[in-house]
C-alpha cells in the first residue's frame, strides 16, 4: 500500500515542480505568456485532482482465479516500468468486475476485497469470495462495506460511494449512452449518488464532454452545499455546481405565490416573450432616410426582407439589429445607385446656401465637371462606398433604426410583458383574466426566483445563446423543474447529453409535469433512456411501511420501494398546539443523550423555522424547511406538525412524504394533541 502513496506523493511533487518552472520561465511575447499561464493553470488543476483523491485513495482489490490482482482506487496511477497499473481508476474497464461480479457470475474473480483507510492506514478489511472456494487464512470475511456505510453516522455532507456502488447503480454510471439518461427512484435509492458518479465517469470516459465541461444543477444552495465534496473526492475539481437562479445570474428578493410561480414556469411565457419581441423588430411600413436634403425611401417589402434576413443571420435581437442596419444601408445605397442620375441633377441644381449643409462632405459626393471630351466619362461621379460609410456613422440613421429596431435588455423585455395588462392579454390569450392579473408586477418590484428563467429566456432572445455551455449536464431533483427551467437547462447543453435524476412522487407545488415524457417531450422528444432504481439503501423498511398509504395517495402509479435495512419503528409524540416547539426540544434532547454524535434534523413548515431557531433548536439539530428537504438525509429526523406541512402549500402531502423519508435510523413526528 505504501508504494501507491509514494507514487502519489511523487506525482504531486513533480506537478508542483513543473508548475514552478513554467511560472519562472521568461515570456518574450504575448503568445508565450498566454501559453505559460495556460500550462500553469492546467498543472494547478492536476495538483488539486491528486490531492483531493488522497483521502481514501485505495478502497478495493480484485484477485483473479489465475492469480493476477489489481488495486482499485479513486484515480489511476501508473509507473513507466510496470506493465500493469499500480492503481486502477474505478472508472476503467478493468475495474468493472469490482462492481459487477457476483457468485453466480464471478467474471473470473476469486475474491473481491474492500478496504477502508484513515489517512494512509488500513483500518478495516472485508472480503467476498465469489468462486465458491473455501476461505483461507488470508481471507477476511465480514459484513461488507455497504452495511458499514449504511450504519455510519451522517455528517451533513454527502460522501462518495465509489467503494459501495451496487450493480444496478454501476450499470447506469457506466452507461455508454451519450444522450439523455433519466433515473427514477424512491427515497434513499441512491439517485444523487448515481448522478454524481455518472458525472465523474463522463469526465473520464467521454473526452469531448470533459473538454466542454460538466454542469451539476441542484434545487437550492442548501442541497449544493450538501453534495459539494463528492466530485472533488473523486479527483474531479473542475465541475460547475449551480441552481437555476445562479445560471440566470439574477439577484432575487421577492417571493411569488405558488400560483404565480406555476404560471411563470409555463412555456406559454416563452411564446409571449418572443411575440412581444417581434413587435420591436421592424414592424410593417416604409423606411426613409435623408442623404443631405434628399429623402431615400425603401418600400415596406424591402424593409421586411432585411428584417427576415437579419433574424436568420444572427441569433438574438441585438446582434440581429446590427445586421439589419447594414442591410438597410445596403438597400439605401442600391436605391441611390438606381436613381443616381435624377438625384445628382437635383443636388447640383440646389445651392449649398439653400441647404445649409456641406453635401459633398456628408454624402461623399466627389463632383467634377469635364470639358466634354469624348473619353472624359460621366459628368458626375458618386463614391457610394463613402456614402455607405457615412450612413453607418450617421446619427440620423441611428435614430431611424432605433425606431424600427430598438436596442433592448432582458429586463426591458420581461418588464414590457409583466407590467402591461394589454401586452399580457395580447400574448397570453389562453390564460384567464384572473391568471393574467397574478402575473402583473410593479415596474420597480424586485425579481423573484420564478422570474429567473423568464430573464434567462429574455437574455437568449435579446442577446443570443449563453456564452458558457457544457458537454454534459447533471440535474438532481429534476422533477422540480418547470418548463421554463427546462428550456434554460437545454440551452446550456447543445449536445443534449444529460443525466437527470428524480422522483415524481416528491415533486413540489410549482412543477406541472406528471412524468418524464411530459417533462422532457417538448425539449428532447422521446430521445431518453429511463432507468428505475428499486432498492432503498438509506430508508429503513419500517419507515417505508409507515408512508406506504401516503405514497398511494400522492402517486398511485408508483411501485413501492423495498429496503435492505430494518430499524426502529417510527414514533409519534403529541403536544398541545402551543407546546409543539417545546416537544421538539425535548425529543432532540432525548435523542442526543441516547445517540451522542449523530446528525439530527428537524423538518417543519417553512413558516415555523424562525420559531424553532428562537427556541435554540439549531444548537441541537439542523432546522430544515419542508420545501428544502429534498435530497438531504440525517441519522434521526423530527417532523414537526405533519398536518401543517401537508396543508402549508399546494401539493403539501408530497412535502410531507419527503420529510418523513429523510431519516436513516429513526423518525419521530410531533403532532398536535386533539
Amino acid at each position: 500500500m505504501s508504494s501507491v502513496y509514494e507514487l502519489l506523493t511523487e506525482r504531486i511533487s513533480e506537478a508542483r515542480a513543473h508548475r514552478a518552472s513554467v511560472l519562472r520561465a521568461p515570456a518574450e511575447n504575448a503568445g508565450e505568456a498566454y501559453e505559460r499561464e495556460n500550462t500553469a493553470e492546467r498543472l494547478a488543476k492536476e495538483i488539486g485532482r491528486l490531492e483531493s483523491a488522497e483521502r481514501g485513495l485505495v478502497f478495493g482489490r480484485i484477485d483473479r482465479a489465475d492469480g493476477m490482482a489489481l488495486r482499485i482506487g479513486r484515480i489511476g496511477l501508473h509507473t513507466q516500468q510496470d506493465d500493469l497499473p499500480l492503481l486502477v481508476d474505478w472508472r476503467a474497464n478493468a475495474a468493472r468486475p469490482f462492481y459487477e461480479a457476483t457468485p453466480v457470475h464471478p467474471m473470473g474473480l476469486r475474491r473481491r476485497r474492500h478496504l477502508r483507510l484513515e489517512q494512509r492506514t488500513v483500518v478495516s478489511v472485508s472480503d467476498e469470495l465469489l468462486d465458491g472456494s473455501a476461505p483461507t487464512d488470508e481471507d477476511v470475511v465480514g459484513d461488507g462495506p455497504l452495511t458499514e456505510a449504511l450504519s455510519a453516522r451522517r455528517t451533513g455532507r454527502m460522501h462518495a460511494a465509489v467503494a459501495t456502488l451496487q450493480a444496478e447503480q454501476d450499470e447506469i454510471v457506466r452507461s455508454a449512452h451519450r444522450g439523455v439518461t433519466v433515473v427514477q427512484g424512491g427515497p434513499g435509492t441512491g439517485k444523487t449518488v448515481v448522478a454524481l458518479h455518472r458525472a465523474a465517469y463522463v469526465l473520464y470516459a467521454f473526452p469531448r464532454a470533459a473538454q466542454e465541461g460538466v454542469l451539476v444543477v441542484g434545487p437550492n444552495a442548501r442541497f449544493l452545499d450538501y453534495i459539494s465534496q463528492v466530485l472533488p473526492s473523486l479527483g474531479e475539481n473542475d465541475v460547475a455546481l449551480a441552481t437555476c437562479r445562479e445560471l440566470a445570474n439574477v439577484s432575487t428578493e421577492a417571493v411569488d405565490s405558488f400560483e404565480t410561480a406555476r404560471l411563470k414556469g409555463g412555456d406559454d411565457l416563452a411564446d409571449a416573450l418572443a411575440g412581444l419581441l417581434r413587435r420591436h423588430q421592424a414592424p410593417a411600413g416604409d423606411f426613409t432616410v435623408r442623404v443631405g436634403r434628399e429623402a431615400v425611401r425603401l418600400p415596406g417589402e424591402e424593409v421586411a426582407a432585411a428584417r427576415d434576413a437579419a433574424v436568420a443571420a444572427a441569433a438574438g435581437h441585438n446582434p440581429a439589429r446590427r445586421v439589419f442596419k447594414e442591410l438597410l444601408i445596403d438597400a439605401v445605397t442600391d436605391a441611390m445607385r438606381r436613381d443616381m442620375g435624377d438625384l445628382l441633377e437635383r443636388i447640383d441644381a440646389e445651392s449649398a446656401m439653400m441647404t445649409g449643409l456641406d453635401l459633398d462632405r456628408f454624402t461623399g459626393v466627389a463632383q467634377r465637371r469635364t470639358e466634354g471630351t469624348p473619353d472624359a466619362g460621366p459628368a458626375h461621379e458618386v463614391d457610394l462606398d463613402a456614402v455607405r460609410a457615412d450612413l453607418l456613422d450617421d446619427a440620423g440613421v441611428d435614430r431611424a433604426v432605433e425606431v424600427l429596431w430598438p436596442r433592448l435588455t432582458p429586463d426591458d423585455l420581461v418588464q414590457a410583458l409583466l407590467t402591461d395588462a394589454d401586452a399580457l392579454a395580447e400574448h397570453l390569450p389562453r390564460l384567464s383574466a384572473q391568471e393574467r392579473s397574478l402575473l402583473l408586477r410593479g415596474a420597480d418590484s424586485p425579481w423573484s426566483d420564478a422570474d429567473a428563467p423568464l430573464l434567462d429566456e429574455a437574455a437568449y432572445l435579446v442577446d443570443g445563446p449563453p456564452e458558457r455551455t457544457y458537454g454534459h449536464v447533471v440535474v438532481d431533483e429534476a422533477q422540480e423543474l418547470t418548463a421554463m427551467q427546462w428550456r434554460m437547462i437545454v440551452r446550456r447543453c447543445p449536445a443534449r447529453a444529460m443525466t437527470l435524476v428524480g422522483d415524481f412522487a416528491q415533486a413540489g407545488p410549482v412543477a406541472t409535469a406528471r412524468d418524464w415524457k411530459e417533462a422532457l417531450g417538448p425539449h428532447v422528444g422521446a430521445r431518453f433512456r429511463l432507468h428505475h432504481l428499486t432498492v432503498s439503501y438509506r430508508t429503513t423498511q419500517e419507515i417505508l411501511e409507515s408512508v406506504r398509504d401516503l405514497l398511494a395517495r400522492i402517486a398511485p402509479d408508483h411501485r413501492p420501494t423495498r429496503s435492505l435495512r430494518s430499524g426502529e419503528r417510527p414514533r409519534t409524540v403529541t403536544a398541545p398546539v402551543d407546546g409543539l416547539a417545546a416537544a421538539v426540544v425535548r425529543e432532540l434532547g432525548a435523542q442526543s443523550t441516547a445517540h451522542p454524535g449523530e446528525l439530527l434534523g428537524v423538518i417543519c413548515a417553512d413558516a415555523r423555522v424562525g420559531e424553532l431557531a428562537a427556541r435554540g433548536v439549531a444548537h441541537h439539530a439542523r432546522i430544515v424547511p419542508a420545501s428544502e428537504a429534498r435530497g438531504l438525509e440525517f441519522d434521526g429526523v423530527v417532523v414537526m406538525d405533519p398536518e401543517e406541512i401537508s396543508t402549508a402549500r399546494p401539493g403539501g402531502e408530497r412535502d410531507l412524504y419527503v420529510a418523513l423519508t429523510r431519516a436513516t435510523k429513526r423518525l419521530c413526528t410531533i403532532t398536535v394533541r386533539p
